[in-house]
C-alpha cells in the first residue's frame, strides 16, 4: 500500500486538494511539539475565519514547508515551498491569541 499522495495548490490559497478532498494548509513554522499555534491569526480577519472553520470541520490539515518573506527584519508572510503530510487534528481554537490546535496522527505523506 502507498502511503504517499500528491497535493495541488494555487499560489495564494490557504488550500489544496488531494485526490478531489480540499483541505486546509498550515505552515510548519508554528508547529511545535505536536501543537500548533499561529499568533499572527486573528478572528476579525475573514481569510483566517475561513481557515479555521475548515480545520473545525474536516479535523484534518495539510502541514506545509514554507520560506519566511521578510521585509526591513520583520516576517511579513510565507512562500509555500513544498507539502509534507495530512494529519488529524483535534481542538481547534481561534481567538485573540491566534490559532491552536492539536496534532492527532500522520495520515498520509505527501509529495
Amino acid at each position: 500500500m502507498r502511503n504517499t499522495k500528491k497535493a495541488i495548490g494555487q499560489r495564494g490559497s490557504w488550500f489544496a486538494s488531494v485526490e478531489d478532498e480540499e483541505l486546509p494548509c498550515v505552515h510548519a513554522h508554528w508547529f511545535k511539539a505536536g501543537y500548533y499555534h499561529d499568533t499572527d491569526a486573528h478572528p476579525d480577519i475573514e481569510r483566517f475565519r475561513e481557515l479555521f472553520d475548515a480545520i473545525k470541520e474536516k479535523r484534518k490539515v495539510i502541514l506545509t514547508r514554507d520560506d519566511l518573506i521578510m521585509s526591513g527584519g520583520e516576517h511579513t508572510g510565507f512562500a509555500r515551498a513544498g507539502y509534507i503530510a495530512i494529519f488529524s487534528v483535534d481542538e481547534p481554537v481561534l481567538d485573540e491569541r491566534g490559532l491552536r490546535f492539536k496534532f492527532l496522527k500522520r495520515l498520509f505523506n505527501l509529495d
